[in-house]
């Protein structure tokens, strides 16, 4: 009976954000203003299909959460809260203000009707009361002081480059990761051995026309002369659910 309450629940927060396209639509247009992080009704629709998989929790929990406020990664949030029986506050840097505050709305909303506990709300002000995760956002992780915290890189870049003909490639990867409010971090006088063992980020570019480095470094998230942007990552990896959910 639980499954199809959830699944249920899940299918009202799916036909409430197709009802609501244009009301999103036009929130996104003013987020737009001070970042460019676009949004696509189907992929936040294919991002909650994907949560109607999951076992459901009873963690009964509460989390305080830092991310870049890209919707995709609050959405994913609200599902593991939902999927876990957590309630949640999310810190998105004041990031896609509209759009992220309305899809809390839908979602809260429909929590209530069905009278659960889980609670979803955004915060702005540094609270140390609860257990903290930050995703990416390593520099509020290095600042605010608590012992409960997790840090958890998940878009998040280091860079290094010895190569002037890879200028343009780094420029449009920059651009890509300020734009999406993604932390990147440049390693040009440190040295790639410096980047490999001091770096937080998830993934690691490396762009380089020296044989011997390419041919040493092969490893997951280690790019070498390409964009590791170029595929869109909208749902979360099972280890980055596991990690939020058992904190």
């Amino acid at each position: 009976m639980q499954k199809i309450l959830y699944d249920a629940m899940f299918s009202k927060i799916q036909k409430e954000i197709i009802a609501n396209k244009e009301e999103i639509e036009k929130l996104e247009k003013i987020d737009s203003k001070y970042c460019k992080i676009e949004i696509n009704i189907e992929k936040l629709i294919k991002i909650i299909e994907y949560y109607k998989i999951k076992k459901i929790k009873n963690e009964n929990k509460k989390i305080l959460i830092y991310c870049n406020g890209n919707p995709y990664i609050v959405l994913n949030i609200a599902m593991i809260a939902i999927t876990n029986n957590l309630s949640i506050k999310i810190n998105i840097d004041d990031t896609m203000l509209g759009v992220n505050k309305y899809l809390l709305e839908i979602i809260n909303r429909t929590l209530e009707k069905n009278e659960l506990k889980t609670k979803l709300e955004l915060f702005n002000k540094e609270e140390n009361d609860e257990k903290i995760i930050f995703i990416d956002r390593i520099n509020d992780f290095n600042t605010i002081k608590t012992k409960n915290k997790k840090y958890i890189p998940y878009e998040s870049i280091d860079v290094y480059s010895e190569e002037s003909e890879y200028e343009e490639l780094f420029e449009k990867i920059y651009d890509y990761a300020i734009n999406m409010n993604i932390d990147i971090d440049i390693f040009d006088d440190e040295g790639i051995e410096s980047m490999l063992k001091y770096g937080t980020g998830k993934n690691k570019l490396i762009l380089t026309n020296n044989k011997e480095i390419i041919n040493k470094y092969s490893e997951k998230n280690i790019y070498i002369n390409e964009n590791p942007f170029k595929r869109e990552k909208i749902i979360f990896d099972e280890n980055t659910v596991k990690e939020i959910s058992s904190y």
